[in-house]
């Protein structure tokens, strides 16, 4: 195996292994592409990339809820423009991490096993060490910084400038700029693509004046992404400092988020690294005390009746409901589904685990699909229509309610892809037919792609029909080689 095969079988394993986090899942995750991976696929990837033939061919951008309001712009690439995406960068990631300021824990790279570090080692090692150098010095004073829209403000030009400086192979870095031009060019979207570990890898590197400066005047920091603490016992000092680093974002073309910027004493910033109640909760749960479950719901009665639901706490009160098997917040999470949108996966989660309430599950989640709001949370939609798939759940309500959503091209594509997806797990023959028509008139190779998984689950799928569409559709062959397979499909 070269080093091309190599990068690219560790994207393809980042990518399946990923999707039980992933905000945006894949109807089959990735089933067809790791079947076929040694029949020929990984080795059409590696001629693309070696011939230059490469780049965004099909990009979705995603609204994904940050809060009840806001949304950050995720970036969905077709299967093979994600792993050549990621396969690039794991290409100098060596370089890049073996430059990287030790303060900084954000997307590492494991030289040994030649891959990403999972996002939440290096994150609770971060907290770790940063409480452990508050606690060292109880004068210390925090200024905490942040990027507005980092991301999305990362200058690609900038960015490969900094990365040839960095970078031994040249070649491999025009590969990167030139793919990221491509990302900019044919989409309304700018800067790095969010939702892969490999745009976290390059962000690295895009903050590294403000490293160098911070270890060159000696302060004690740490930094997650752009997300910084910087340690002095000095109110003045840690002003100046803030200034400084914001003349160096605006050299790299950032803004400095004002709301989230500011010094912090150290009663402020120590209560919340020891938030003795999460650890009390946490260690009651992982020790099995019986007095785990009214801690639990006690403390999610004191998130949501906050002025403002805080994001993180209700994570973590949810998948402690999870652990313990309680269903005490079923109901509140069904009630306000819309407007914690961002805690989507933690609350579908917590519903799998509540196997017994799945019929109050089943009938909230069909009156939320057939009101008017749900077109405006087609994440929720996803979400919903996964659930129905992963356990199988035949609903005539849920059954129209996939069709509506299908059949409205106007509609993100992942939402219609899940809807295809259950549609062929509950159709009729007359339903099957229809779905082949609906897959004839679709112009989306995704939506293509979902409908043929479809047919296949349908049952009406014939040989005939699978080898014509072998024939007259290059682009879905490897997906015609899986189903020819007979396989069974998962969810993730």
């Amino acid at each position: 195996m070269d080093d091309l095969s190599d990068r690219l079988t560790t994207a393809l394993r980042s990518l399946i292994s990923g999707q039980e986090f992933s905000e945006i899942p894949d109807i089959a995750v990735y089933d067809d592409v790791r079947e076929q991976w040694d029949k020929g696929y990984c080795e059409a990837l590696q001629n693309a990339i070696r011939d230059g033939n490469f780049g965004p061919r099909h990009t979705e951008i995603v609204d994904y809820p940050k809060n009840d309001i806001a949304v950050r712009p995720l970036t969905r690439f077709s299967a093979p423009d994600r792993l050549i995406y990621d396969a690039l960068v794991f290409e100098i990631s060596s370089d890049l991490d073996t430059s990287r300021n030790p303060s900084v824990y954000s997307y590492r790279w494991n030289h040994r096993a030649r891959r990403p570090i999972f996002w939440k080692t290096s994150w609770t090692r971060m907290r770790r060490e940063a409480k452990a150098t508050l606690l060292s010095n109880w004068n210390f004073k925090v200024a905490s910084l942040d990027v507005s829209s980092f991301y999305e403000h990362i200058d690609v030009g900038l960015l490969s400038d900094d990365l040839s400086m960095v970078v031994h192979d040249e070649i491999a870095v025009k590969r990167i700029a030139t793919f990221l031009k491509k990302f900019q060019t044919i989409n309304h979207a700018w800067g790095l693509p969010q939702g892969s570990d490999a745009s976290g890898i390059l962000a690295n590197a895009y903050l590294a004046p403000v490293d160098e400066f911070l270890r060159r005047n000696n302060f004690p920091f740490f930094r997650y992404s752009d997300d910084i603490m910087i340690l002095d016992e000095g109110w003045n000092t840690l002003r100046d400092v803030i200034i400084e680093v914001n003349r160096i974002f605006r050299s790299k073309r950032l803004s400095m988020s004002a709301h989230k910027t500011g010094i912090l004493e150290f009663p402020e910033v120590i209560q919340d690294f020891l938030s003795a109640q999460k650890a009390s909760i946490d260690q009651a749960v992982q020790h099995g005390d019986p007095e785990a479950d009214r801690d639990v719901r006690s403390f999610f009665d004191q998130v949501i009746d906050s002025d403002r639901v805080g994001a993180t706490d209700l994570k973590f009160a949810l998948n402690k409901l999870r652990a313990v098997g309680d269903d005490y917040a079923v109901g509140w999470c069904l009630k306000n589904l819309r407007y914690v949108a961002y805690a989507s996966r933690e609350i579908f989660a917590y519903f799998a685990e509540c196997g017994y309430r799945q019929s109050t599950i089943r009938r909230g989640l069909e009156d939320f699909m057939q009101s008017q709001e749900s077109i405006s949370y087609p994440y929720i939609e996803q979400r919903v229509l996964r659930y129905f798939v992963h356990l199988g759940i035949e609903s005539e309500k849920m059954k129209s309610s996939a069709w509506r959503i299908m059949e409205d091209r106007n509609r993100e594509e992942f939402p219609r892809e899940f809807a295809v997806r259950y549609l062929g797990g509950v159709a009729s023959a007359s339903e099957a037919q229809l779905l082949r028509h609906k897959f004839e008139s679709e112009a989306s190779l995704a939506m293509r792609r979902a409908l043929l998984i479809s047919l296949y689950e349908s049952g009406k799928l014939s040989e005939r029909y699978l080898r014509d569409i072998w024939y007259s559709l290059p682009e879905l062959r490897w997906t015609c080689n899986y189903l020819a397979g007979n396989p069974k499909i998962p969810t993730s």
